[in-house]
């Protein structure tokens, strides 16, 4: 018997210690932090003081007061104090508007941290024995993973302002019932500062997720993993995230590249308009009779689940219009996350999809060869040999350079209007 409950301890003990280092000396955690600045300097100190805020507010019994003091805020993160044990850089980089912009592995000696608030006269201790600092180890880990994601997430939609370029062609006028169309096909082109987006997010997803070791640990705790296939130029992989809220945070951004994309106006002289100005109306139509069309099969960046009514068990839509499917979708993109882990994309259900689906050959459903899913190609070897997939997202066949998309539209005009036109630009919106 007592062997057995010896046994029975040492596991616990194993289950809980994965991420929270203990010594007698010193008690530790690692968090995933952002921070933007004027100078690279600035921005580090900030990523690390809210490495030190996260910390401090789920370990140090204190008020936080301490955490307001401009004073106390520098001296706090100062590696010299030993509060910040070491810190690796995740990712650094100067965006386009001058902003420097740090991600950090930054380690906090809670021990240290506790000693020094004592220092400044404030009573404070570390929470909890060990089960209950296991448990808030987890909650913060779940919490830093959020927060690390929406941080990053944010610095990458201004990033996303101006990631894309543009180049305007036309066609001479086509005559319509006494006015003019003049065909218009606008084409957006990925340049450097949008490879940031999928680096950024590698890198992120990369240092938060949890290891093999914490997934089997979450397993045998009764507790939820979910599982984001991400796949850049340089890096793919399958992450095992911890909040369902996370992957919300990436579908939700993925779908937002569509605002920054069609952040542009028309000048042809005589007015300057955006695409509001037409209704999309059709498809992969460049011709006299298209309101507004567009191809955007370079540009299709995330699998999603079934669709009542659609073809395929699994799809690429569009961040503009949810083609895939029932001809009745709505327009707007409705993609329920929450069903990428009730219907996941195992490898038995991919290669029975890969294969048919209905009965004859023509209904083939292979998301590794038709043309709206070339992004996910890389991904092939990965996606059937595992288990679950999960949300899946690719950047891998975006390098800079590469033409995402092309707008296709009519613009009409009377012929007073047609003589006044010398030519059209398109220009990217403040």
């Amino acid at each position: 018997m007592k062997t057995i409950l010896k046994s029975i301890i040492i596991t616990i003990l194993f289950v809980f210690s994965q991420q929270i280092v203990f010594s007698q000396e010193d008690k530790t955690v690692t968090l995933v932090v952002s921070g933007q600045g004027a100078t690279q300097d600035e921005a580090r100190q900030k990523a690390l003081r809210g490495a030190i805020e996260q910390a401090f507010g789920t370990f140090i019994s204190s008020k936080n007061e301490i955490l307001n003091d401009n004073l106390v805020k520098d001296e706090i993160v100062s590696v010299a104090n030993g509060n910040i044990q070491k810190f690796d850089v995740v990712n650094e980089t100067l965006l386009p508007n001058n902003v420097y912009v740090s991600t950090l592995n930054a380690t906090v000696s809670l021990s240290k941290l506790t000693t020094f608030c004592q220092s400044k006269g404030i009573n404070s201790e570390f929470k909890g024995g060990l089960f209950a600092t296991n448990i808030l180890m987890q909650e913060l880990y779940e919490k830093n993973e959020f927060i690390a994601l929406k941080n990053i997430i944010e610095i990458l939609k201004n990033v996303a302002n101006n990631s894309f370029d543009y180049n305007i062609l036309t066609k001479d006028p086509i005559s319509n019932n006494g006015n003019w169309n003049i065909p218009l096909q606008i084409n957006v082109v990925a340049n450097k500062n949008f490879l940031q987006i999928p680096s950024f997010l590698s890198k992120t997803i990369t240092n938060i997720s949890l290891s093999i070791d914490e997934v089997a640990n979450y397993s045998k705790l009764n507790k939820p993993t979910f599982p984001i296939t991400f796949a850049s130029i340089d890096n793919k992989g399958i992450y095992y995230l911890r909040n369902q809220n996370s992957i919300q945070l990436i579908i939700d951004f993925v779908y937002s590249l569509s605002q920054s994309i069609v952040n542009f106006e028309i000048d042809n002289g005589v007015e300057k308009f955006d695409l509001e100005k037409y209704n999309t109306s059709s498809y992969y139509r460049a011709d006299e009779t298209v309101n507004l069309g567009l191809d955007d099969r370079n540009f299709r960046i995330i699998l999603k689940n079934w669709n009542d009514g659609g073809f395929c068990g699994v799809c690429a839509p569009s961040l503009f219009n949810n083609s895939c499917g029932s001809r009745h979708d709505s327009k707007k993109p409705n993609f329920d996350y929450k069903k990428v882990y009730t219907q996941s994309y195992d490898g038995n259900y991919l290669n029975k999809y890969s294969i048919e689906y209905g009965p004859s050959k023509e209904q083939s459903c292979d998301i590794f060869s038709r043309e709206n899913f070339k992004s996910f190609i890389p991904l092939k070897k990965l996606m059937l040999s595992s288990f679950k997939s999960g949300l899946v997202i690719s950047f891998a066949t975006i390098r800079e350079g590469s033409q995402l998309m092309h707008f296709f539209f009519n613009d009409v005009r009377n012929i007073e209007e047609i003589k006044k036109i010398t030519e059209f630009k398109v220009a990217k919106l403040k």
